[in-house]
């Protein structure tokens, strides 16, 4: 197995580790990328990195938390980090592989009429 080091939004600093299981031959009837499987539900965006997660979610726990009330709005209502919506997901990043799979054709499309 390997491990790739991930950063994303290097403001609030997120650092992923992205494990890879196995490697095999691609299948030309598949558009990649594909989502195979995830943890836990992403932060908010602009949470403020770990620190700012951490205050998110004691402050959306707790009811009388003097920030509870601006957070929920401010992240569009209740937030459970332990749940993760998986068919949004793939949904999501099929999307982006279709829009790919359609890219490369264009591209490969426009070399054919320039040689």
């Amino acid at each position: 197995m390997r491990e790739l080091a991930y950063t994303y939004d290097f403001g609030d600093d997120w650092r992923h580790t992205i494990l890879i299981e196995s490697v095999d031959e691609a299948d030309p009837a598949v558009e990649y990328p594909r989502f195979i499987e995830g943890q836990h539900r992403v932060p908010p965006e602009d949470v403020g990195g770990l620190p700012g997660f951490e205050l998110f979610l004691d402050a959306i726990a707790d009811p009388n938390h003097e920030d509870h009330d601006h957070l929920m709005r401010w992240s569009g209502g209740a937030f459970d980090p332990r749940t993760i919506d998986l068919d949004d997901i793939r949904k999501r990043v099929a999307k982006l592989a279709r829009r790919r799979t359609v890219g490369k054709a264009a591209f490969a499309k426009s070399q054919n009429r320039i040689n």
